[in-house]
């Protein structure tokens, strides 16, 4: 554990936290995104009282606008705070194996906590053997007391690198599945960069 202004934060969430930053980057206000403005991947349009808003809203009034931004450590910060409170704990990601973790915590700020819970919970259905392992649970993308539990009956009967190999396929099924109904996130090709398989 790792102590970070006063808050003790698991050390996985901040190899976690560096990976999807890489993948999200800093400022964009892109018109095809339903997201609206964005910071560091955090949608103005859905999480518009984020408190990190008040100091880009600010900067906006520099002419070295992201310059500021990158300066900005306060920022940072509540950048963390927020991936951490309303990400990373909310997968459970404190719980479960490195890199189980790091690809749900990455899966739900890129997909939505709803679509990513959907996605385990058919990548657990799927590989219960038809339920001789464990019972299958309702993908209703609710991740609560039981698809923990049935996750963690999996990592005890299935493989972490078959878990694991089997969300990032349906990951990149979803992102296909988007792109054929709307063509226009094709300029999104960059998703398929989060997909991920161990060999």
């Amino acid at each position: 554990m790792i102590n970070v202004r006063g808050k003790m934060m698991n050390k996985t969430f901040f190899i976690a936290f560096n990976k999807l930053i890489a993948f999200e980057g800093t400022y964009s206000n892109d018109p095809d995104d339903k997201g609206g403005e964005t910071y560091c991947g955090i949608s103005r349009n859905n999480f518009p009282n984020w408190i990190g808003w008040i100091r880009i809203d600010h900067a906006k009034e520099s002419a070295n606008f992201s310059e500021v931004l990158k300066a900005n450590m306060n920022l940072r910060g509540y950048v963390q705070d927020f991936y951490l409170n309303e990400f990373w704990l909310k997968m459970n990601c404190d719980v479960l194996p490195d890199k189980i973790a790091e690809e749900l915590f990455e899966l739900s700020v890129n997909c939505g906590i709803r679509r990513a819970t959907i996605i385990l919970q058919t990548a657990l259905n799927v590989l219960n053997n038809n339920q001789k392992k464990y019972a299958d649970i309702r993908t209703d993308g609710k991740f609560g007391n039981q698809t923990l539990a049935t996750l963690q009956r999996a990592l005890e009967n299935v493989s972490n690198k078959l878990i694991f190999n089997v969300i990032n396929i349906l990951q990149g099924s979803f992102y296909i599945e988007l792109m054929i109904n709307n063509p226009v996130y094709e300029k999104y090709i960059g998703w398929f960069n989060r997909v991920e398989v161990i060999k």
